[in-house]
């Protein structure tokens, strides 16, 4: 119970933070090409340092046992996810199935489960966090292209997901902890203060992003409320009797539960535009997630705490 209260507050923090987006760009502080280069701050500068300073531990067994572990849980998501979401999103327009799939799919894990799992769970719960993460930038920029381009493969695409800044402070990060390297006291107090920006910075261009929708439109549309109850509570509802069977370790099964149940990735807006896609729709599909998970987010972790306590899973 005392950490759905804690994921509850934490949501209630981020919604305000969106808030504080929205206001932003309805007064026009904020507009789509100043948003675009605070995204790419928080990509390229923030989100890594974040990653990285999570390995800053003392090197222990049991927590690489668990990274493992969280690796293992994040590959049986994407398995699962890669499997029934063409099953079960169908449609003629090839603009929009790209679009659902995709949504259904891909999680803003690191936009939002950072933020969220770090006040949650603390720096152990991002470092667990980092396996998830790792499979969301090499499948999204592989897989995720493809699927956005109608089936096209692109080789450049796979280079970039290898070569994304978050993908190289994992591994850098990684190689530190099983050296049990720790930086120097500057470089780390620095990338202390580098890292509080995430969540502020990521909940407020999620809601300068928001701003931008047209809801009166976007609530007439049935099949945004589907793929909402797929992306928000089918599949992460799948990995949670997935963790629940294998009686994963409750931090490590919450981590991968929150990560999975994290409203549709940003990238996804970026890749319809990119592709010609329904990018519209795509950010119709980011904002009905984003406010709904504010209400998913809380449950399904109780409902996971309560089981596995039941179950006698610590």
């Amino acid at each position: 119970m005392e950490i759905a209260v804690d994921i509850i507050e934490q949501v209630v923090i981020m919604a305000m933070l969106c808030a504080v987006g929205f206001a932003a760009r309805k007064m026009k502080i904020l507009d789509e090409d100043s948003t675009k280069k605070l995204s790419a701050l928080v990509i390229n500068f923030v989100l890594p340092t974040v990653i990285l300073v999570s390995y800053q531990k003392e090197f222990d067994e049991k927590m690489l046992s668990g990274l493992l572990m969280s690796f293992l849980l994040s590959v049986i998501s994407y398995i699962i996810a890669f499997v029934l979401v063409p099953l079960i999103v169908r449609g003629k327009d090839k603009d929009n199935i790209s679009v659902e799939r995709f949504s259904a799919i891909y999680s803003n894990c690191a936009f939002m489960g950072i933020p969220l799992i770090d006040g949650v769970y603390g720096a152990d719960g991002v470092f667990y966090l980092t396996a998830y993460v790792t499979m969301f930038n090499i499948l999204a920029w592989t897989h995720g292209v493809v699927l956005m381009k109608g089936g096209r493969f692109e080789f450049k695409s796979m280079v970039k997901s290898l070569l994304s800044p978050s993908l190289i402070a994992t591994v850098v990060g990684l190689v530190l902890f099983l050296v049990n390297f720790t930086l120097p006291h500057l470089l780390l107090t620095f990338a202390g203060h580098l890292s509080n920006l995430n969540t502020p910075l990521a909940m407020i261009i999620a809601g300068s992003t928001i701003a931008t929708v047209k809801f009166s439109g976007a609530i007439k549309k049935p099949k945004l409320y589907y793929i909402c109850f797929i992306k928000l509570i089918l599949l992460p509802a799948l990995i949670m009797a997935v963790c629940l069977v294998m009686r994963t370790d409750t931090m490590i099964g919450g981590v991968n539960i929150l990560a999975t149940a994290c409203p549709t990735a940003a990238l996804c807006t970026m890749l319809a535009l990119k592709y010609g896609r329904n990018a519209g729709y795509s950010s119709e599909l980011f904002a009905a997630t984003t406010i709904l998970s504010m209400i998913t987010l809380p449950v399904l972790p109780m409902i996971y705490m309560t089981v596995a306590g039941a179950m006698g899973i610590a």
